[in-house]
């Protein structure tokens, strides 16, 4: 294990500032995500901690020891790749042994860290078999065997689920989560994916334009994130974003006006995630509309509804399409629930809006569709 420190480090091509100055720690045993937009500077980040690229500035620490200009194979860094990478003319064996050439080793103890890092990843039955022989899954976790057969202090995971196909991609995950606790190596998955990132890692940092966003748990940066950034790339589907003009306790969204928790004046960005909003009657809301589209997903329904705010999303938990196309709807969403951003896109932590039932009614929601 080992603890990773990055002070104000970047990186450069030329004129190209691929990564801004980062600061960053990372906890022996710490198992963290990268997670952002395709060109946000993730796997350069990863590349610099493997000794593949050298800081442009700053510096990178592991417990302690700067390793910014230490080469790649003396970093004792386990790393995968989204290619994989294996060699087609190596056995299996051959391929999880390779990284053990540059080790002064015993051949019976080479030998039994490649039977105990394919076991662990489950294809000690394959030892034999070359890459061309192997599935996509089998491949992936001949890559991971390579790389913990190291015994690395950190691992490093770069898209290491993209080529695999829905079903194995979930089995994937918990395997890697698992080996990873087992192990307790510091390690660190880049990814675009939400899903493994938020079911994976301990923390996110979430990247944006080669500068970090947001760093915090899953949770964190779902139901608190800093920015809008943030708050429109995490969640699927996406949180619901209305800008609006507020004005004392009042904030005007296209044609409502729905009260704010404080005084505020200024541009101000609405924020609502659509599993947060319940649809019910339409005279048992401060905000009403009609519902102009319906998508049945299967385990929920997902509405879109026009109102005088806007175009907003709703989704609703259960089978069943209980509201039709043309319908109109109440929106009601608890207030803790709502979120408020700034003109500079920052999150303002005590401000809410009130999108609840109306207060001379009780709430009611709509009977089913016929």
């Amino acid at each position: 294990m080992a603890k990773i420190t990055l002070n104000n480090v970047t990186k450069s091509w030329g004129e190209t500032h691929v990564l801004k100055p980062m600061n960053l720690t990372i906890e022996n045993g710490e198992f963290v995500a990268i997670l952002g937009p395709s060109g946000c500077g993730k796997s350069t980040t990863l590349f610099l901690l493997a000794g593949l690229y050298a800081p442009s500035a700053g510096e990178i620490t592991f417990d302690g020891h700067n390793v910014g200009r230490v080469d790649a194979r003396d970093r004792n860094v386990g790393i995968v790749f989204q290619s994989y990478a294996l060699y087609p003319n190596l056995t299996v064996r051959e391929n999880i042994a390779f990284p053990l050439r540059f080790k002064a080793m015993d051949k019976n103890e080479a030998a039994r860290r490649v039977e105990e890092a394919a076991a662990l990843v489950q294809i000690g039955a394959l030892l034999d078999r070359r890459p061309s022989q192997l599935s996509g899954g089998q491949q992936q976790r001949v890559a991971l065997a390579r790389a913990l057969v190291k015994e690395p202090n950190i691992l490093l995971l770069d898209e290491p689920l993209s080529n695999l196909d829905a079903t194995l991609r979930i089995t994937m995950r918990a395997e890697l989560k698992a080996i990873q606790k087992r192990l307790g190596f510091t390690t660190l998955i880049v990814t675009h994916d939400q899903i493994e990132a938020i079911t994976m890692a301990d923390r996110i940092i979430c990247m944006n334009n080669g500068e970090i966003a947001q760093i915090g748990t899953p949770d964190d940066l779902y139901r608190r994130p800093a920015n809008l950034f943030v708050a429109g790339f995490i969640g699927t589907p996406p949180m619901n974003l209305i800008k609006g003009e507020a004005a004392g306790r009042q904030l005007r969204l296209g044609q409502a006006a729905l009260d704010l928790s404080s005084d505020r004046s200024g541009s101000l960005t609405l924020g609502i995630r659509p599993e947060d909003i319940a649809l019910v009657a339409a005279d048992k809301a401060a905000l009403s509309g009609s519902i102009t589209a319906v998508e049945p997903m299967g385990r929920e329904v997902f509405y879109t509804v026009m109102t005088p705010a806007g175009p907003l999303h709703a989704l609703e938990y259960g089978e069943v399409v209980r509201h039709l196309p043309g319908t109109s709807v109440g929106l009601v969403c608890k207030q803790e629930l709502t979120l408020l951003f700034d003109q500079d896109g920052r999150r303002i932590a005590d401000l809410h809006v009130n999108l609840s039932h109306r207060a001379d009614t009780r709430a009611a929601e709509l009977a089913p569709a016929n």
